[in-house]
């Protein structure tokens, strides 16, 4: 399945690493590593269901407070269109 990133997400990505980065050296990276494991987890979960309507997305990341918001625009595309940090 091809994943898309749209510009937000991606703005939302380089910010998250800065913000970790200041809490931790390498904490960025390591947000960075959990990122692509929960969209792969995300990936994988589609396959059992149906994509019946377009409709956004949350799943919050196991290791961080951080909620990804995406949408199947069909059977082989997942767009990331958001990613928040929890206050």
């Amino acid at each position: 399945m091809k994943v898309l990133l749209s510009s937000i997400a991606k703005n939302d990505i380089k910010l998250l690493m800065r913000v970790f980065n200041a809490e931790r050296e390498n904490k960025g990276i390591e947000f960075l590593d959990d990122l692509k494991e929960s969209i792969t987890k995300i990936q994988e979960h589609s396959q059992t269901r149906l994509i019946i309507e377009k409709q956004i997305t949350v799943d919050k990341m196991q290791n961080f407070p951080v909620h990804i918001h995406y949408i199947f625009e069909n059977e082989n595309s997942l767009l990331v269109t958001a990613i928040f940090k929890e206050d």
